[in-house]
């Protein structure tokens, strides 16, 4: 099958962008499928050379997905980008192949109704991550409302998805036709072969940025090192401020974060609550998948997904003395959050993988049931 990969996010080597795109297209051609990915035009060359060495890859898209409103205007500045992008958009898919599939590995309402504008004529795919705000009808979810409303009338053959259970139940209700599923998580542990006996490194993963709780780190580490844990401390993009302390391994990109984060006996997330009520982890799942346990606050979906599962303890607020306190927790009951983690990711390796999500991306292409089919 012809497919063509379409994210204006593929610019760095940060983020779930570059880590799920690389992954799918990995898969897909390994599963014999002809592919082109089109990513951002300001598309680093090293992350066009890591995408190229599997297809054929164009610095393409002119918008870039995480530009804030405010860049357009100071008062009306969603309003005006939602009105301004789709249209330029639209112009850069009307020059991408032909295909027989379009997926978006991350899609946005702009990137929705530029479908519509165009009116494309196969089937697209999208992934989605997180609400934009749907049960208290927040502008960015009645933009995305009107893109589907909009793709809906063009007949547009779109389907979401997304790695997140929680989502279909969320986005559902502002599905023209309710064409919304659930795939697999593209992580592959593996599971380790035995649980962790010892919390004694500490780990921090991920794009490292305020709202991921780096403000948190200049108390908190002192005082872990105090205590005698060593930590590990990742930043795959923004090179954040930390003072030398002894004990502390960092990290930059890492091309496999499993096998990172597999050295650590707990993960902290602590991320700012409001960004992540309903937005997940790409790092929590990556402990499920392995079997490490890992933290992160109450009233966010990863603090739901690792209560779930009993993994770990959950901290009140993202700062040094409750995420420390949760530490403490976690320490006294090591066992049972690491017999938990180990049992859960035995399950979790059968549900999920790099392949199992590829596969279903396409298979939701395949299976849905089309209204507009002459």
């Amino acid at each position: 099958m012809k497919i063509n990969i379409l994210d204006a996010g593929i610019r760095h080597l940060a983020g779930h962008h570059y880590d799920y795109g690389i992954k799918l297209v990995r898969e897909l051609v390994s599963a014999g499928h002809d592919l082109h990915v089109y990513g951002a035009s300001l598309m680093e060359d090293e992350v066009a050379a890591h995408f190229g060495a599997l297809a054929p890859v164009s610095k393409h898209f002119t918008i870039w997905p995480h530009t804030l409103p405010e860049k357009y205007d100071f008062y009306a500045g969603s309003f005006v980008q939602h009105r301004v992008e789709p249209p330029v958009i639209a112009r850069d898919l009307m020059k991408v192949r032909s295909a027989d599939l379009w997926i978006f590995p991350t899609i946005w309402a702009q990137e929705i109704a530029a479908c519509a504008i165009m009116g494309v004529d196969v089937p697209v795919v999208g992934c989605v991550y997180w609400d934009p705000g749907i049960e208290w009808k927040s502008d960015d979810a009645r933009f995305l409302r009107s893109a589907l409303l909009l793709a809906h009338s063009a007949r547009v053959d779109i389907t979401l998805t997304s790695v997140e259970p929680e989502m279909r139940n969320r986005f559902l209700p502002i599905m023209p036709d309710g064409n919304f599923v659930t795939v697999p998580q593209p992580v592959d542990g593996p599971p380790l072969p035995e649980a962790k006996n010892e919390l004694k490194r500490i780990g921090f993963f991920g794009h490292q940025r305020a709202e991921k709780g780096t403000t948190v780190l200049q108390r908190l580490l002192p005082r872990l090192i105090q205590d005698g844990y060593s930590i590990t401390y990742q930043d795959s993009f923004t090179k954040i401020d930390l003072p030398d302390l002894p004990g502390v391994e960092r990290l930059g990109f890492v091309p496999d974060i499993a096998e990172a984060i597999a050295e650590c006996d707990l993960v902290i997330l602590p991320y700012d609550v409001d960004p992540y009520r309903a937005r997940g982890s790409g790092i929590v799942v990556e402990c499920l998948a392995l079997g490490v346990p890992v933290t992160a606050p109450v009233g966010t979906l990863p603090g739901r997904t690792i209560a779930k599962h009993g993994v770990g303890p959950l901290f009140s607020i993202p700062r040094a003395q409750p995420v420390y306190n949760a530490i403490k927790v976690a320490d006294r009951n090591f066992a049972t959050f690491a017999t938990n983690a180990h049992k859960t990711a035995v399950h979790f390796a059968a549900r999920n993988g790099s392949a199992r999500f590829a596969n279903a991306l396409v298979a939701a292409a395949k299976s849905r049931t089309r209204p507009f089919a002459a």
